[in-house]
């Protein structure tokens, strides 16, 4: 939210300082109505979409990208979330919310009553109500407001109704409600108020123009004008009134030949948009990777083993003896880049490694820094593709062995593994959403499960299982929220569409305080 706040800021901020600096005072007033318009929309809009862009390639992001494409087994994690508990932010936003929206609707009714108490007159000008109640004309959508005692005594001057009649036909109406439903939800944004005022202003000058151009009696008219203000009558919300503020600014216009340079503004609003997509999608790809890498090393530190290798070493008096060395074993697949990770046993962390084809080897610790190679003792161990997947999904394979269906294969490694439509991420949030934490009955904090699958060709899921013990709820729980899940994009191997096993770890936290599940 505080972000939100932020970026819609200085967006409206920006564009607010291009009028000023470009439109204020000019008399290209059609314009300038449609560019404060979708300079708010713009602003308040865009900050609620995410944009994501790949950031130049690097080793650091490489690496991490082909770690974390490498790993089948991600896992799920959800956390027990109350829908009661609202936080206090969230119901003063709501309440104040309401307020506004309350404000909003007592004006239209007040406008309405005006309207069904006074009397209808059609005339030149447009419909006219006459109501005694009204103190000073407005218009409202495509009806003219006054007072009844002065058009009845012919006080009303033929300007008065031409100004009104200009705003009904520009309808700017339409202009005040949209802001003011803006601010019934964006109440807390104080630029919103800024610009509701520019755009009213410029209602003004806008009928103040269409006006002269019928009238052509510029002293005559600005008499008219003020006499209203010397009047200081209130101004009825949501309408368009003759005696709208800033007096001094509307004598000023009226007398304004100097259009402005349509480019500038655009151009300007151009580049500024350009440049805050492009700098927030490079902070989503920052923090996607970021979680990328949070998940891949959770995953890691939680399964990697320590790898104990017995030696046999020659000592200096020429014997040989045999001893117990801890040699980290990083396995590679020939003729292939290859990745994965180990558990260095000097310092108990967790590195990853990239072996190129030439068998060149590169070493990176969690935050994708590179590492000199010879700060480790490791030795180089050529694997076969079927092996690694073996050693990965050896559990998958021996629960779906017996579900090959109508003769065909079922592989477990393939040139292209099967992926959700929407990437895993995604996939993950929607499975997580989707999850009842409520149909889970256990006193524990955290329950692991773990779903083993079929993708089939089509991409749909088959033969769905839990495997590993664990909370019986909570896998029937998974099992359910997978089924209803959108078709994958199937597994391809040498060219073709095949069908493939998956296993998905799944980990649910329970029974904690709103700060602990927020963290």
């Amino acid at each position: 939210m505080v972000l939100y706040i932020f970026k819609s800021t200085f967006l409206l901020f920006i564009f607010w300082l291009i009028y000023k600096g470009s439109l204020e005072n000019k008399k290209s007033l059609v314009f300038i109505r449609y560019y404060l318009l979708i300079a708010v929309f713009t602003a308040l809009l865009i900050p609620m979409f995410q944009f994501t862009f790949f950031v130049t390639e690097n080793s650091v992001v490489k690496t991490k990208e082909f770690v974390y494409e490498s790993i089948s087994e991600l896992p799920v994690e959800i956390t027990q979330h109350s829908a009661a508990d609202l936080s206090v932010i969230s119901l003063i936003y709501l309440l104040v919310c309401s307020v506004f929206l309350m404000k909003f609707v007592f004006n239209l009714l007040k406008i309405n009553q005006l309207s069904k108490k006074g009397v209808l007159v059609n005339t030149i000008y447009g419909k006219v109500i006459t109501n005694q109640k009204v103190t000073s004309p407005f218009s409202f959508f495509n009806c003219i407001y006054v007072n009844a005692n002065e058009w009845n005594q012919n006080k009303i001057n033929t300007s008065i109704l031409v100004h009104e009649q200009a705003h009904i036909t520009q309808k700017h109406t339409v202009d005040i409600l949209l802001i003011e439903l803006i601010k019934v939800l964006f109440w807390f944004q104080p630029f919103v108020y800024q610009y509701k005022k520019l755009i009213q202003e410029n209602h003004e000058y806008l009928a103040d123009e269409a006006t002269l151009k019928q009238t052509n009696n510029l002293k005559q008219y600005q008499e008219l004008i003020l006499n209203y203000y010397s009047k200081n009558e209130s101004i009825v919300a949501l309408s368009s009134a003759i005696h709208f503020k800033n007096l001094k600014k509307r004598f000023i216009m009226m007398k304004s030949k100097t259009k402005a340079k349509i480019w500038i503004p655009v151009f300007y609003s151009f580049i500024i948009l350009l440049t805050y997509i492009g700098f927030v999608g490079m902070e989503a790809q920052a923090t996607e990777l970021k979680k990328m890498e949070d998940t891949l090393t959770n995953v890691i530190e939680n399964a990697v083993q320590k790898p104990t290798l017995k030696e046999t070493l020659e000592t200096p008096n020429g014997s040989k003896q045999s001893v117990d060395q801890e040699i980290i074993i990083l396995k590679y697949i020939k003729g292939k880049e290859s990745s994965g990770y180990f558990h260095n046993p000097k310092d108990k962390l967790v590195y990853y490694y990239v072996i190129s084809p030439e068998q060149q080897v590169s070493i990176y610790n969690r935050y994708g820094v590179l590492q000199e190679n010879k700060n480790f003792t490791f030795r180089l161990e050529e694997i076969k593709a079927e092996e690694q997947t073996e050693n990965r999904n050896n559990e998958l394979n021996s629960a779906t062995n017996a579900a090959n269906q109508d003769g065909e294969q079922l592989h477990s490694f393939v040139d292209k593994k099967a992926q959700p439509k929407e990437g895993l991420r995604s996939f993950f949030d929607n499975f997580m959403t989707s999850f009842n934490t409520e149909t889970i009955h256990s006193n524990d904090s955290l329950i692991s499960t773990r779903l083993k699958f079929i993708v089939e060709k089509d991409g749909s899921f088959s033969n769905i299982v839990a495997v590993g013990g664990g909370n019986e709820e909570a896998s029937n729980e998974a099992i359910r929220v997978l089924k209803t899940m959108p078709k994958w994009q199937p597994a391809e191997h040498e060219g073709k569409v095949v069908r493939s096993t998956f296993t998905m770890p799944i980990k649910i936290r329970l029974n904690q305080q709103p700060e602990e599940a927020e963290e």
